[in-house]
C-alpha cells in the first residue's frame, strides 16, 4: 500500500494540531554527559509531541501478545527521521506503540496500523515514554497517526556489536544509545547460544571477533517457531517458520531493529542490554554452519527396567557433509559429560540423514544422562541438547527409569539454567493427586502432585475437562508440557479419575530463609502444595501489606527485605494473575470486583496481622515466587476472624481400616503424643475442621509435641497403605 499527498498537505500536517513539531533526532538525543552518568531518557519524557518519520518495519509482522489490549495483540512499529532519505544514523530511530486508550479506558489498536509498509511517510502525535530504558511514542487518540505519502524504503547502518554491548552483554550507553530504535547490520558474528522458551519461541546470542555479545530477540514474525500461533490479525501467515541456528553458525550479515533492555549501571537484573530484532527472513545471511540436528525422539520417554529406549534424529549439513555422529551416556552421577561412555550413532540403513541408537536398559530409579555430538567435514561440531560455544562441558538430556510410568517429578525436575522442563513441547501421561481444584471455596485452578510429595512433585494443569475433580482425588492426565512465562504447566487433552484418594502433606518452607531462595532455589517447589512456617515456631506476620498487583509479603521479621520475605497473592483472577476468589485477605479492597468478583468479603491486609503458618500453591511469575492460598483455611492460627469455608468433598472413598492401624498414647496427654504404627501422612484438626498440625511419619514409633496447643479435643487422621483412619486426641 502506497500513499501520496501534495506538498501543501504535508506542510499543513506540521501546523494543524496544537502540539509542537520536533524531528525524531531532537526527541531521541541524549547528551554525552548524561549518557556517561547512566541517564538515557529523552528530554521530552512525558510530553505530547508531533513528529514525522518514514516507516521501517511492516505493521503486519509485529508479534507481541497482550492480555490488556482488545484483540490480544499490542502492535508496534519503528520509524526513522526523514533526514538522509531514511538512512539509519545516530539518534534517528523511534519505536511507536500502535495502541491508544479509548473513552471506556480500554486499550485498542490504532486504525490501519497493521497495514503500514516500509517507506510510508507518517505524521505521529504521541506521548514520549520509556519502557525498559527504551524511548518510544505512545498514541494519544485514534487519530494520532496520519499517513502523508511515501519515501524510499529505509536502509540499515553497519554498526559494530562492540558499540552497543561488551562481552558480558552489558550495554554501553555512551556509544550504543545513538543506535537505539535504529535499523542496523551486524557483520561477521557467530552464534554462541540458542535460548528456547515458551515451547514456541527462540532467541540467540551472537558475538563479534572481539567477543562482544548481543541477544537476537523475537518481537517480529521472522523469528517465531513453527509451533507459534500468530496474534497479529493482519499477519501474512498463521504460524511462525523460523528454524533456530546451531551454536557455531557464522553470519556474514545479521540485520534488525535495536531495542534497549537496560542493564549494567541501569539495573542489577538479568536483562539483555541492547538487543537486535530481525523482521524479515532476508536479514539472516549465513556464511557457514555446523551440522543441524533435528526431529529428535526418545522412545519410550520413560522406560521400564526391561526397556532400552531408542534415540533417533535427523542430522544434515547445509554447506558440506556429516563426518561423524556419536552418543555419550552414563548412569554414574559423579561423571562429567566428557567422561561419559562414547558410542557410534550409525546412519539408518537406506537413509541419508536419519541416525539411531538404543541406550542400554537400567534398574528402576536410575537416572540416565546422555548427549549427541555431530561433526561435519570442516570440523564444525554441534550437540543435542544444544551447547553454547566455549562451554567446557556439553549440556545433557536425561530420564529416570520407572516401573510405574512417568511421575510429575520427571516433568518438573530440570537441570536447565532457565528452569524449563526437559519435556517442554512433549505430550506426556502421568498420575497425581489433586491439591487445588476449580470447585467453590478452592483456588479456582487445578494442581496435582505426586503421592510422596517433596521437591519437583507438583504441577499446574490447564485445558479441557479439568473442572470435575476434587481435592485428594488421584487423576491420570495426558497433556502437552508448556512453559507459561517460566511456570511449567500441563495443557490437558484427557483426564480421568483412578478411583484412589489421598490427603497430601504440604512441604514446609521458611519464608524468611534467604539462602533457600537464592539462585532460584525454590524452583524445586514450583506448582507444589507448600506451607510457610518458621522452623522455631515463631509467629509469621504480614510485613508488607501492599506491594502492588495484589501481592503482600509474609515474613518472620518486621520490615524484612526482599530475600527475607515471601509474596502471597489472593483475590485476582485475570490473564496474568491466578489467585483464589475465596480468600478474604487481599492487598487492596479494589480486588473485590476487579480481576474477578470475590466470593467472600475482602479484608485489607495489615502489618498487625500474625499467623502460625500459611499454606497454598507455590506459583512463579513476573520473576517472583509467590504462594497462592486456596481458601481461608490455609491461614493457620491467624489473629483475625475469617469466614469458614464449605469446600466440596470428593465422593471417591478411601478404604477404611477394619482394625486400628495406630496406637496413640498417652491419651489424654498434656504435651507429647506417641504414635506407633505404619508410615504415612497425618493431619491434626480441631473440631471445626481446621488444620492445626500435620506431617509425615516413618513406620514404628514417633512423637508429636502438643504443648503449644490449647486444651481440648482434636481429630488425628492417618493415611497409610491406601487406607485412612481418624482418632480422637484429648489435650489437657
Amino acid at each position: 500500500m502506497k500513499h501520496f499527498v501534495s506538498l501543501f498537505a504535508l506542510a499543513l500536517g506540521f501546523t494543524a494540531a496544537a502540539q509542537t513539531y520536533y524531528p525524531i533526532t531532537t526527541l531521541q538525543y541524549v547528551s554525552p554527559s548524561q549518557l556517561a552518568a547512566c541517564k538515557d531518557s529523552s528530554g521530552f519524557e512525558g510530553q505530547i509531541v508531533k513528529t514525522v518519520g518514514i516507516v521501517v518495519t511492516p505493521g503486519n509482522v509485529s508479534e507481541v501478545p497482550s492480555g490488556s489490549v482488545q484483540g490480544g495483540h499490542r502492535p508496534f512499529f519503528f520509524i526513522v527521521d526523514t533526514a538522509a532519505q531514511g538512512a539509519a544514523g545516530p539518534f534517528r530511530g523511534m519505536e511507536v506503540m500502535g495502541v491508544y486508550t479509548n473513552a471506556q479506558n480500554q486499550l485498542v489498536t490504532l486504525p490501519n496500523v497493521e497495514y503500514l509498509m516500509p517507506g510510508d511517510l507518517i505524521q505521529f502525535i504521541g506521548k514520549v515514554s520509556t519502557f525498559n530504558n527504551g524511548t518510544q511514542l505512545e498514541a494519544t487518540s485514534a487519530s494520532s497517526m496520519t499517513i502523508l505519502g511515501t519515501r524510499p524504503i529505509p536502509t540499515p547502518a553497519v554498526v559494530p556489536v562492540g558499540a552497543l554491548n561488551d562481552a558480558q552483554r552489558i550495554n554501553i550507553p555512551t556509544t550504543g544509545e545513538q543506535w537505539e530504535n535504529a535499523f542496523v547490520d551486524f557483520q561477521n558474528v557467530t552464534v554462541t547460544e540458542v535460548i528456547l522458551f515458551g515451547g514456541n519461541r527462540a532467541s540467540f546470542n551472537v558475538v563479534d571477533a572481539n567477543g562482544n555479545k548481543i541477544n537476537v530477540s523475537d518481537r517480529f514474525l521472522a523469528q517465531k517457531l513453527p509451533s507459534y500461533q500468530t496474534v497479529n490479525p493482519a499477519s501474512p501467515q498463521t504460524t511462525g517458520q523460523f528454524v533456530p541456528p546451531v551454536p557455531g553458525t557464522f553470519y556474514s550479515s545479521l540485520k534488525g531493529m535495536v531495542r534497549h533492555d537496560g542493564n549494567g549501571c541501569f539495573t542489577a537484573g538479568g536483562t539483555r542490554g541492547y538487543e537486535l530484532n530481525p523482521f524479515a527472513a532476508s536479514h539472516y545471511q549465513i556464511a557457514y554452519a555446523p551440522p543441524y540436528i533435528s526431529n529428535f525422539e526418545r522412545d519410550p520417554m520413560i522406560p521400564t527396567p526391561n526397556q532400552s529406549p531408542d534415540l533417533t534424529c535427523n542430522i544434515t549439513d547445509f554447506d558440506g557433509t556429516v563426518d561423524s555422529v556419536h552418543v555419550f551416556y552414563t548412569t554414574n552421577a559423579s561423571l562429567q559429560p566428557t567422561q561419559f561412555t562414547k558410542a557410534v550413532m550409525p546412519l539408518v540403513a537406506g537413509s541419508t540423514d536419519e541416525y539411531a541408537f538404543s541406550l542400554p536398559n537400567a534398574a528402576n530409579g536410575t537416572q540416565m544422562r546422555y548427549y549427541i555430538r555431530a561433526k561435519d567435514d570442516d570440523g564444525n561440531v554441534s550437540y543435542y541438547p544444544t551447547t553454547p560455544v566455549g562451554q567446557a562441558q556439553p549440556n545433557v538430556d536425561y530420564y529416570t527409569v520407572r516401573t510405574g510410568g512417568m511421575k510429575v517429578y520427571d516433568v518438573q525436575y530440570t537441570q536447565a539454567s532457565n528452569g524449563n522442563s526437559p519435556y517442554l513441547g512433549k505430550t506426556v501421561t502421568l498420575k497425581g493427586f489433586v491439591t487445588a481444584s476449580t470447585k467453590p471455596y478452592d483456588l479456582g485452578y487445578l494442581y496435582i502432585q505426586d503421592a510422596d510429595g517433596g521437591p519437583w512433585s507438583g504441577i499446574w494443569c490447564v485445558g479441557s475437562g479439568i473442572t470435575q475433580f476434587f481435592r485428594e482425588e488421584e487423576v491420570q492426565v495426558t497433556g502437552l508440557v508448556e512453559e507459561y512465562f517460566g511456570m511449567t504447566r500441563l495443557n490437558v487433552s484427557t483426564i480421568s479419575r483412578t478411583g484412589q484418594r489421598r490427603v497430601l502433606t504440604a512441604s514446609v518452607l521458611n519464608p524468611s530463609d534467604s539462602a533457600s531462595k537464592w539462585n532460584w532455589g525454590w524452583e524445586a517447589h514450583e506448582g507444589c502444595y507448600v506451607r510457610l512456617q518458621d522452623p522455631n515456631a515463631a509467629k509469621l506476620r504480614i510485613t508488607n501489606p501492599n506491594l502492588g498487583f495484589g501481592d503482600y509479603a509474609v515474613s518472620q521479621a518486621p520490615g524484612a527485605g526482599y530475600w527475607r520475605r515471601t509474596l502471597v497473592m489472593a483475590g485476582r483472577q485475570s490473564a496474568t494473575a491466578f489467585g483464589s476468589l475465596y480468600v478474604q485477605l487481599v492487598s487492596d479492597l479494589q480486588y473485590d470486583t476487579i480481576d474477578g468478583e470475590m466470593m467472600v468479603d475482602p479484608i485489607q491486609t495489615s502489618d498487625t496481622m500474625t499467623m502460625d503458618a500459611v499454606e497454598g500453591i507455590l506459583f512463579y511469575g513476573f520473576s517472583n515466587f509467590r504462594v497462592l492460598p486456596r481458601n481461608n483455611d490455609d491461614f493457620v492460627g491467624i489473629n483475625v476472624n475469617l469466614d469458614s469455608t464449605a469446600l466440596p468433598k470428593s465422593t471417591v472413598g478411601i478404604a477404611e481400616a477394619s482394625g486400628s492401624m495406630l496406637r496413640s498414647y498417652p491419651n489424654p496427654t498434656e504435651d507429647v503424643l506417641v504414635l506407633d504404627g505404619p508410615a504415612g501422612a497425618w493431619v491434626l484438626r480441631d473440631l471445626q475442621g481446621r488444620t492445626v498440625m500435620q506431617g509425615r511419619r516413618n513406620a514404628g514409633s514417633s512423637q508429636i509435641d502438643l504443648s503449644a496447643l490449647a486444651a481440648g479435643t482434636y481429630l488425628l487422621t492417618l493415611d497409610a497403605e491406601g487406607r485412612r483412619q481418624t482418632y480422637r486426641v484429648v489435650k489437657r
